[in-house]
């Protein structure tokens, strides 16, 4: 998997499923799963497979942001915090988020590049999207170029750690001071709205957490407010950067989505995350001795659920490399991983990735890559998306 950095990884990927559904990777020291039903096996059980962060350390928690994020809590506390979650993120709220944080963020990002006929769609579109609607939904200026610069940055250092099982000296000095800045930030506003509460997410928390998680602190609001914004940072940005490059990469899908802004747009949002799904792994830890696909994974093995190439088990997709807007179930694919632990901002990923896309659409009817400039490569590692993204209009 080391090898894989910047590299094309399917080809990689359906190589070493012809060894197994299972198989042990030396230099990320853990098992690789490349099953779908295997997969789902293990996500869904966290009896015998535990998270990363059931054993973290301090420090680990310090970067997260704290233990009370969701991704990061165990036990029975992770179903009652979850509940507040999905009432903060949950699918009848997305219109509002559409219409007072979202479609402002995506034209405004239009507005700066709409007249010069040309521009990079990754770093003046698809990255300015998520932050600045967490800062939006936060409350905060999100028309600030350098405080979103900067949320963006650190943000990366932290996803980039996670990746490579919250380990590394370097990684984690430069996610640790990442977290550090993130607190500095987001501090002064938690505490700030505990007494003076507005119409923003922050305020909501202080004011919703307490009927399903019991009485939050301000250590707690901040652990759920760093959850909600990593999630939704760079994994989302790539999912758009990834729908945009193969809309524009497929004439014929092009014109469908085109055509048909509901079913087919949402059928082809669907395809993207299972093809490229911009988060490629998620780590387990074995709670004991069991066999699986043909091996023995031993207590406390880590497991990496390699998502993005189960995505593509022709054991359970046909034509899995292809985009098949008539695919069912359409949402069955692990981009937001299943069981307990599933997306809780799945909704607000899946509204930003269309709204952009739709936006797009309306505004730059004549968008096409640019045939003179660098060709888009699918990079990075743990987090993927296709790059540079070079277009006229």
């Amino acid at each position: 998997m080391l090898s894989l950095a910047n590299r094309d990884p399917f080809p990689s990927y359906e190589a070493l499923r012809k060894r197994g559904e299972i198989i042990w990777d030396p230099g990320m020291k853990c098992w690789l799963v490349l099953s779908y039903d295997l997969c789902k096996v293990i996500e869904s059980d966290e009896k015998t497979f535990r998270i990363m962060y059931a054993d973290a350390s301090p420090l680990t928690l310090e970067i997260k942001g704290g233990e009370a994020g969701l991704s990061a809590l165990v036990g029975e506390r992770h179903p009652r915090m979850r509940r507040v979650y999905l009432k903060l993120l949950g699918d009848k709220l997305m219109p509002q988020y559409r219409d007072q944080h979202v479609l402002p963020v995506i034209n405004d990002a239009i507005d700066r590049f709409i007249d010069k006929g040309s521009a990079e769609l990754v770093s003046q579109f698809s990255e300015k999207i998520p932050e600045r609607v967490m800062a939006s939904l936060f409350g905060l200026p999100w028309r600030d170029d350098t405080l979103i610069a900067n949320i963006s940055r650190w943000h990366k250092d932290v996803t980039a750690w996670i990746g490579m099982k919250n380990s590394g000296d370097e990684l984690t000095r430069k996610a640790k001071l990442a977290s550090d800045e993130l607190n500095k930030l987001l501090l002064p506003c938690i505490l700030e709205r505990k007494d003076n509460r507005g119409d923003d997410f922050i305020s909501w928390i202080w004011s919703r957490a307490s009927d399903d998680y019991g009485e939050v602190g301000v250590a707690e609001v901040l652990a759920i407010v760093r959850d909600a914004a990593i999630g939704a940072g760079e994994t989302t940005t790539d999912a758009i950067a990834n729908s945009i490059y193969l809309f524009l990469s497929d004439p014929a899908m092009r014109e469908a989505v085109k055509n048909d802004q509901v079913a087919a747009l949402n059928a082809f949002v669907e395809e993207v995350l299972r093809l490229l799904g911009a988060v490629q792994w998620r780590y387990r830890i074995a709670n004991q001795d069991i066999s699986l696909g043909g091996v023995t994974i031993k207590k406390d093995d880590s497991v990496l659920l390699l998502h993005a190439a189960a995505n593509r088990d022709p054991a359970h997709y046909a034509c899995p490399h292809m985009i098949d807007l008539k695919r069912r179930p359409l949402t069955d694919h692990l981009a937001f991983g299943v069981g307990p632990r599933v997306c809780a901002g799945m909704h607000l990923a899946r509204l930003l990735v269309r709204e952009s896309l739709k936006a797009l659409i309306a505004r730059l009817p004549d968008l096409r890559l640019d045939p003179a400039k660098e060709t888009p490569r699918f990079a990075d590692f743990s987090h993927r998306s296709f790059a540079p993204l070079h277009v006229l209009f």
